[in-house]
């Protein structure tokens, strides 16, 4: 029941982009398409998989510029937290004070909402569960293959890190974080899993839900 799992970085800021498929349906979910779409579809067809559902862990231009791309060349549907739908909807903005590159037109609008405790099945024996993990934006979650024990929880939780709650500087994103907030649900969400899971965190090297429940002290 081992999926192809493939993740790499992708522009424009470096987000990580999974690849979690099935090889004995063909079908696949894709984490965070942030960028380089032909490549993320190169990778799909060199492995004969189907992207069948996008998904977004959260809001911000790095991880969901390339979103509307994947679905037009792939028929999946995307898939996000409604509460973030006011920073996807508003990503030229987050390009403007990252002097990225803004979308030629409007991202295309999420085919489905995903709240906390959802179960999605993204293949014929395989489900995801969903997590919502609020603090780095008010609407970001995690996605847990729990049958492969891997999650996927954004910007939330990196290797020895947390995900950024500070934004002086960029208007665009300020009062859209809360530090107290991202790390109880860190705490509650997502350090009561088997310390074995892999973390695919938005950026950087994975990691373990147990290396990380000795880091955690270190921010609240």
């Amino acid at each position: 029941m081992a999926p192809l799992i493939d993740v790499f970085a992708v522009p424009p800021l470096g987000c990580n982009c999974s690849i979690i498929g099935d090889t004995e349906s063909g079908e696949a979910v894709v984490v965070d398409p942030g960028g380089n779409v032909d490549e993320i579809c190169a990778k799909l067809e060199a492995n004969k998989l189907t992207c069948k559902r996008i998904l977004v862990t959260h809001g911000h231009l790095d991880h969901v510029l390339g979103a509307t791309e994947l679905k037009a060349k792939t028929g999946a549907d995307i898939l996000m937290n409604q509460n973030d739908l006011g920073l996807y909807e508003r990503v030229a903005d987050q390009c403007r004070d990252f002097r990225v590159a803004p979308p030629t037109s409007p991202l295309a609008p999420p085919d489905a909402y995903l709240a906390d405790g959802d179960v999605v099945q993204w293949a014929p024996d395989l489900s995801f569960r969903c997590l919502a993990c609020p603090g780095h934006t008010p609407g970001s979650m995690a996605y847990y293959f729990e049958q492969h024990k891997i999650c996927c929880p954004g910007d939330t939780l990196f290797k020895g890190s947390i995900g950024r709650t500070n934004w002086m500087g960029i208007p665009s994103l300020q009062g859209t974080s809360d530090s107290q907030q991202i790390v109880a649900s860190i705490k509650d969400k997502l350090l009561t899993m088997d310390p074995d899971v892999k973390v695919i965190a938005g950026h950087g090297p994975l990691t373990t839900i147990g290396a990380e429940r000795g880091n955690i002290h270190r921010f609240g």
